[in-house]
């Protein structure tokens, strides 16, 4: 799974148009979403947001970040890269389904509020524009 979330990662930051790389520290604190995948692995997929970051997606998307729905906004971005994926792991022979995703919140403390606990290989950190962005990812 980590494999085919950091390609449809990777793919929808090329989408965007932004240059990224690797980010170094730990989530503490954003938006969350989290969409599940049900095939021959079960997984709960978080994608997790600085609001700072998703206003800037929301520019690049709509040309304003001040008027927008921050938990569809999240959503799609979750749908867009967790939905990647699958395509990605359909074309090497793997498949499996995806939920739709959902809101799950908002903290300055992710990580115990959301009970997100989780290893280095199931979490992938990018950075861009000064801010990171994470992908956690558990099987279920």
């Amino acid at each position: 799974m980590q494999n085919f979330l950091k390609e449809a990662v990777k793919n929808y930051l090329e989408s965007i148009e932004v240059d990224f790389n690797e980010c170094k520290v730990d989530p503490k604190s954003g938006l969350v979403a989290k969409i599940s995948t049900k095939g021959d692995k079960n997984y709960d997929v978080y994608i997790v947001i600085p609001k700072v970051k998703l206003d800037y997606i929301a520019e690049l998307w709509f040309g304003d970040s001040s008027d927008y729905d921050k938990e569809d906004l999240l959503k799609e971005i979750a749908n867009q890269i967790v939905g990647n994926a699958k395509v990605i792991a359909e074309q090497k022979g793997i498949n499996f389904d995806i939920t739709t995703p959902e809101f799950v919140g908002e903290s300055d403390n992710i990580l115990v509020n959301f009970d997100l606990k989780y290893t280095k290989d199931d979490i992938l950190k990018f950075k861009f524009k000064n801010r990171c962005f994470f992908v956690i990812f558990k099987e279920i």
